[in-house]
């Protein structure tokens, strides 16, 4: 088949696939092989449950629920089922941290000292610490992962995980026993430490410490403002604080899969105390999806498309993995996990009652399945690219023109041989150069119709 043939075959099943937009809903083949991968993922890793919801905008475009909350007493999960968010939680915390600085409450340069004075960073005697608010939000102070006085908390999850058993509630220090720990606190990196794309080295302890100093800041109890200025406006009636279950508060029960019994074990209850910034939530998947789509350009948001755009970008709250950017909670019976993809304005979340759970292999499944749904189409019509394309101030012009069905232009037309243009990707194009070194014309697209070419770092606009 000539290459010209393949193309358009090739554009022409992409074509096929842009549904979603138009009726606002996936192909039921997709949604299929969605809930057989969920199934599947559910028992490679023995959840007892597992829910996922998946957003588009503002819309819930496809949900599931698998499997029961409480085992022992059979509880079937839903959408609606309340679960741990775990580390999740650091989400909500850096929000309210973004809602303050709007309001003109806190600034991201902000010394932590300002709010916590017990943080003396082994500094008696200076006001500052040399930690803004910033470094906490991105985990670049420097800090360890977990204050001195977790030691307990620490020790009784190894117990549990070395021998399936530990006596009482695994708990977290108190906020009066985190506070007299700030006075001497060692930093094991540098602040701002260099380190590969998207690592950082993750802090516990700086978002307890970022916490406690929002609370005071809004003059608040952290937890009523969190409620105040994030679930209510949101509408998550079903979200909150506390991690164990209650008479008037059923919580999903935590598991541990036991490979050399074949069954399952209780997990113990956990009391965040202090770390209630850090891990303290619970959610459901519908709550988790009003979050989500927060994320998103809309007309009533929660915080400014500036402020978004902004957090996703520098990694405030949202841990970067391009193009998405994400957040997992982990804990003793509890793994969940919320993932965006700014730029198709999708998201999902999923929530388990398990120990062990692999959520890059279940996000790559449900990736491949919805980015060929939502990717733009190439522009296909020819026509579309021919015109005159010109820089800003008219201080140059170039040509793009069809003969005999191919492309060519007029740029550098007195140096570059006489030859069409070849598609190189979707809308790129790219000319024979010399010396080995081709010319690229990146065409951009907006509503289908060709407006600009990026071409020799330069961007030329279509006539």
């Amino acid at each position: 088949m000539p290459r010209k043939n393949l193309l358009t075959v090739f554009f022409a099943l992409l074509m096929l696939n842009r549904t979603v937009s138009a009726q606002n809903r996936l192909p039921d083949s997709v949604e299929q092989r969605i809930r057989i991968g969920l199934l599947g993922f559910k028992e490679r890793y023995h959840a007892p449950s597992l829910v996922f919801i998946l957003v588009h905008q503002d819309q819930i475009l496809f949900s599931d629920a698998l499997g029961y909350t409480n085992i022992e007493r059979k509880t079937a999960a839903s959408i609606d089922s309340r679960y741990q968010l775990q580390s999740v939680s650091k989400l909500f915390t850096a929000t309210l941290a973004m809602k303050l600085r709007e309001k003109g409450i806190v600034d991201l340069d902000d010394d932590i000292r300002k709010f916590v004075p017990e943080f003396e960073a082994g500094n008696r005697r200076d006001s500052f610490s040399g930690t803004s608010l910033l470094q906490l939000l991105t985990h670049s102070s420097g800090l360890p992962r977990n204050a001195g006085a977790d030691v307990g908390f620490a020790r009784q999850v190894q117990e549990f995980q070395l021998t399936g058993r530990v006596r009482g509630q695994i708990q977290a220090a108190t906020q009066s026993e985190f506070l007299r720990s700030l006075r001497k606190i060692p930093r094991p990196y540098a602040a701002y430490e260099f380190l590969p794309v998207d690592s950082r080295h993750y802090s516990n302890m700086g978002y307890t410490l970022l916490g406690i100093g929002l609370g005071r800041a809004a003059r608040a109890n952290f937890e009523d403002a969190v409620m105040s200025e994030i679930c209510k406006p949101l509408g998550m009636a079903d979200s909150g604080f506390g991690t164990v279950s209650s008479s008037t508060n059923t919580i999903a029960t935590g598991y541990s899969y036991n490979n050399n019994t074949v069954s399952y074990i209780r997990t113990p209850d956990f009391i965040v105390h202090a770390s209630t910034p850090a891990a303290g939530m619970y959610s459901t998947g519908r709550d988790l999806a009003k979050f989500i789509s927060a994320q998103f350009p809309r007309q009533q948001n929660l915080l400014s498309q500036h402020t978004i755009r902004m957090m996703q970008s520098l990694g405030i709250g949202w841990q970067r993995a391009y193009p998405f950017v994400k957040h997992e909670g982990a804990m003793l019976g509890a793994r969940t996990e919320v993932v965006i993809h700014p730029g198709h304005q999708l998201g999902w979340a999923v929530l388990t009652n398990v120990t062990d759970f692999e959520f890059n292999r279940l996000n790559d499944y449900i990736a491949s399945l919805l980015l060929p749904l939502f990717t733009k189409p190439p522009v296909l019509d020819m026509n579309d690219y021919v015109g005159d394309y010109y820089l800003e101030g008219r201080t140059d012009t170039l040509r793009i023109y069809q003969k005999d069905g191919k492309l060519y232009s007029t740029y550098l037309e007195d140096i570059l041989p006489d030859e069409p243009l070849n598609w190189a990707g979707a809308n790129t194009l790219k000319a024979t150069g010399t010396n080995g070194h081709p010319v690229i014309y990146n065409f951009v697209a907006v509503a289908g119709k060709i407006c600009l070419l990026n071409l020799d770092q330069l961007t030329w606009v279509k006539k």
